[in-house]
């Protein structure tokens, strides 16, 4: 009887416990989904992504993202119950996620110390990139467009090419498949060298750009000159020097952990002799 009323004592003190440890909406805590939280930092920053129209009522949009966010978190739930958190391909895109939300707000810490460059900076880089500003204009394009070959050579094969078609037949000899089509490019949104060198080619020579993956070799059709207003041109001159800035810190900050690093390479994965590290791959950028 003894140990039959101790058994009972320990469960009811077991109950007890985890009635206390139950999960309740209230303070922080707005809603709770199958005993996970949702708090109201969470919701506060669904709504910092969220684009309010002027004078939106914020309780009832609040209200609205709550559900999105329960909503979202049961398809969580039901992915982790069917063990997809657990799989190769979750934890490897989790850890580069994680990787680059870190190295952003390393650039973020970075970006507080750079000094702002002073008027006659921001006068000078306005002068100096006319594609940006004052000679900016949008072009209109005849393109092909074929994914980015892994044989280096057939970029090589291209450089002679001197029309669309020109290019069409190299592609369709070597059976890479491609497609054509119209397009448009502002030179403002060009790095200033590849933006001068577009400018200066011949009338129907063909320049090719990197597209995520992908080639897209283009003629000019026409261009009109869309010059960027001068309110607009020094605030977009300081944008641009201060990102210039900022890469160029890192690239600092890279170059000084790479001089202490410890780094070993499996046979064949070393950086090719002469090739410093850091420095993009043969091709990745084919020039205009």
């Amino acid at each position: 009887m003894n140990r039959k009323l101790k058994f009972v004592a320990g469960t009811a003190a077991m109950l007890v416990l985890l009635s206390g440890c139950e999960k309740k909406v209230g303070g922080q805590v707005v809603a709770v989904v199958n005993g996970e939280e949702i708090t109201q930092q969470q919701l506060n920053a669904e709504l910092n992504g969220a684009q309010l129209q002027p004078g939106a009522d914020k309780k009832a949009i609040m209200a609205q993202l709550l559900q999105r966010v329960v909503d979202r978190t049961l398809l969580v739930q039901q992915a982790k119950a069917d063990g997809l958190d657990q799989s190769p391909a979750y934890l490897e895109q989790a850890r580069r996620q994680q990787e680059s939300l870190l190295v952003n707000m390393l650039a973020g810490k970075m970006a507080k110390n750079i000094s702002l460059p002073d008027n006659s900076a921001v006068s000078n880089f306005i002068a100096g990139n006319p594609t940006m500003f004052a000679g900016r204009k949008r072009y209109m394009l005849d393109q092909i467009v074929f994914p980015q070959p892994t044989d280096m050579t057939v970029i090589k094969d291209l450089q002679p090419a001197h029309s669309l078609e020109a290019i069409a037949q190299i592609l369709t000899a070597k059976g890479i498949q491609f497609q054509r089509g119209n397009g448009q490019v502002d030179s403002g949104m060009l790095p200033p060298d590849v933006a001068s060198r577009i400018a200066a080619l011949p009338a129907g020579e063909p320049f090719l750009i990197p597209d995520n993956g992908r080639l897209v070799a283009s003629v000019i059709k026409s261009a009109e000159a869309v010059a960027t207003p001068e309110d607009q041109a020094k605030p977009a001159a300081l944008n641009v020097l201060r990102q210039q800035a900022l890469a160029e810190a890192m690239r600092k900050q890279v170059a000084k952990s790479r001089s202490t690093a410890k780094i070993e390479y499996q046979p064949g994965f070393a950086p090719p002799a002469g090739v410093k590290p850091g420095a993009p791959a043969a091709g990745a950028a084919p020039k205009a």
